[in-house]
């Protein structure tokens, strides 16, 4: 085991837990950052651990500095979990607390609209639409603008804005010199395009 995986842990067990506690005690300048760093890695897999371990650093946090990253792994652990409700209140409070702190910035403007619009959530939309004209100068890579026309498209069944993210979806390149492959539009949003589709039509 190296020196930094005992709180890159992508299992959970008794011995894992245990390990991670033990090593946890002895950190103490950066004990919010390896919590917050463990729980990034459980949010999917197991997301129970993963709340249960970002309740903890909430309770004993010396300072705000890692609150994004901790609501961000939130928001993942509760989608998986099915918990639409405060998964949205856990992506809200990312975006609150990027306007308290703007140095500290994550891709919530875009994604929490994306899964608003992709899910159907109405009771969100309102929201969602004001977050996409707020933050629109914000977009950089080919995925955030696909997944900002993708929102407005299926929200408003907009027929210019499908046509814009289906447009996007087809970039190959970044534009970026030494990042060509980043952020591009994967096939993970390929039943995303087939709905645009029918609106771009």
């Amino acid at each position: 085991m190296s020196s930094d995986d005992w709180y890159r842990n992508n299992k959970w067990n008794d011995e894992i837990e245990a390990l991670f506690y033990e090593k946890l005690k002895r950190a103490r300048s950066q004990r919010d950052q390896y919590i917050i760093i463990q729980t990034s890695h459980l949010s999917e897999s197991f997301p129970l651990i993963s709340l249960q371990l970002i309740d903890e650093y909430f309770e004993k946090r010396k300072d705000k500095f890692d609150d994004v990253r901790a609501y961000w792994a939130q928001s993942i652990a509760f989608m998986n979990l099915g918990d639409i409700d405060k998964a949205m209140e856990a992506y809200r409070a990312i975006l609150k607390r990027e306007e308290e702190f703007p140095n500290h910035q994550t891709t919530a403007y875009v994604d929490y609209p994306y899964i608003v619009a992709t899910k159907a959530i109405e009771s969100e939309y309102q929201n969602v639409l004001s977050v996409l004209t707020k933050h629109h100068s914000r977009l950089m890579f080919p995925l955030d603008k696909f997944k900002w026309h993708a929102s407005f498209a299926l929200i408003n069944n907009d027929y210019e804005q499908a046509v814009l993210a289906l447009d996007v979806a087809k970039v190959k390149r970044s534009g970026f010199r030494f990042h060509q492959d980043v952020g591009l539009v994967g096939k993970e949003h390929v039943n995303v395009i087939k709905v645009l589709c029918k609106i771009g039509t």
